[in-house]
């Protein structure tokens, strides 16, 4: 019994490292996969399409990405990642939730945009933080946007 605990005392914070790395590896793929769709939604529907924060995945709800995030293509160009920047002609692509996380999840802006030619239509370079609620920034994921639109996952350097 004794062996039993000193092995359990001495694997159990790997573990907890292990699983806090592995959550925040998949949020980090999955908001790469939403990069992706996006942008060839952009591409193929010839317009602006929007990733969004949303709690409730109707809507943008700004502030809220560890909740989850939603694609929509913005028919009229005017969404600002507020509480109702979806309108009755804006069409939803696809809701992300959280996945479960309670990872600590932030971006630079309150909404990514992707124009009718696949790049970037915010601006500049973008970044989501994905810290583990545990604060260990070993464990981190970021995933940086550059300006022409494309994402690539970033592990080492980050700070919670």
């Amino acid at each position: 019994m004794a062996i039993l605990s000193i092995l359990l005392a001495v694997s159990l914070p790997n573990f907890r490292d292990m699983i806090e790395s592995s959550s925040t590896n998949s949020q980090a793929k999955l908001f790469l996969t939403t990069l992706n769709l996006a942008r060839s939604e952009a591409i193929k529907r010839g317009g602006s399409v929007v990733i969004c924060a949303s709690d409730d995945g109707a809507d943008c709800d700004e502030d809220s990405w560890g909740e989850g995030w939603i694609v929509f293509f913005d028919a009229n160009s005017d969404a600002n990642g507020l509480n109702g920047s979806m309108d009755a002609n804006d069409t939803l692509i696809r809701v992300f939730d959280s996945v479960g996380s309670t990872n600590v999840t932030t971006f630079t802006v309150d909404l990514f945009e992707y124009n009718n030619l696949g790049f970037s239509g915010t601006g500049g370079t973008q970044t989501l933080l994905i810290c583990p609620v545990s604060a260990n920034a070993a464990n981190a994921r970021s995933v940086v946007i550059g300006p022409s639109g494309r994402g690539r996952r970033v592990e080492d350097g980050l700070g919670c």
